[in-house]
Formats: C-alpha cells, structure tokens, sequence
C-alpha cells in the first residue's frame, strides 16, 4: 500500500468516528454511540481497500483445447471464446455476442 493511500485511509479512520459522534451528539443519540459506528464503517472501508483483487488476464488457465465457448475467466460478461490455444476478445452476454478485449 502506497504511503498516499495510507494517509487517506488514517484520515478517514479518525476523522470518520468523530464526525459520527458530532452527528449522533447533534441528533440526541450519545456520542460514543456515533463514534461506534463511525469506526466500525471506517473499519469496513480500510478492509475493502485492503482486499486483493481476483486473477488478472494473465493468470487465468486455459482449457482444454479445442475451440469453444467458456464461462468468461473475467467475470465481464457470461462466455468467452477460447479459440484452442488463446482467449478471444468475442464475448456473449444472455445470447447477445459482442466484444472485449481480455486488456
């Protein structure tokens, strides 16, 4: 995680709570109340950015071979061609073909 994003994160870690409280405090709820539940939606946030992405183009496996359509290994869209040795950029979404780039 880069030093910029570990800022933001901290920034909303500790300003999120206390803005909660204010809140919460402004509207006749306790304050540490507010402050609860600030934290812990900061807590989800900074676990949301800390979640890995799924494989990238590259690190899907290819099928067996043999040209056919595939479950699409991006989850973009519902199949993918896999023309027997690559994946293709023609795609199909519930019957409709269309185009996409593995990029």
């Amino acid at each position: 995680m880069a030093g910029a994003e570990l800022l933001i994160l901290l920034f909303f870690v500790l300003i999120g709570p206390v803005l909660c409280a204010l809140i919460a405090q402004a509207r006749g709820i306790e304050w540490w109340l507010g402050a609860l539940i600030g934290f812990a939606s900061c807590i989800g946030l900074v676990v949301v950015c800390l979640i890995k992405p799924g494989p990238r183009t590259g690190d899907i496996p290819p099928p067996p071979a043999g040209a056919r359509w595939v479950a699409d290994p991006t989850r973009r869209h519902e199949l993918r061609l896999w023309d027997g040795t690559q994946w293709t950029a023609n795609v199909t979404d519930r019957g409709q073909s269309g185009w996409d780039p593995m990029t």
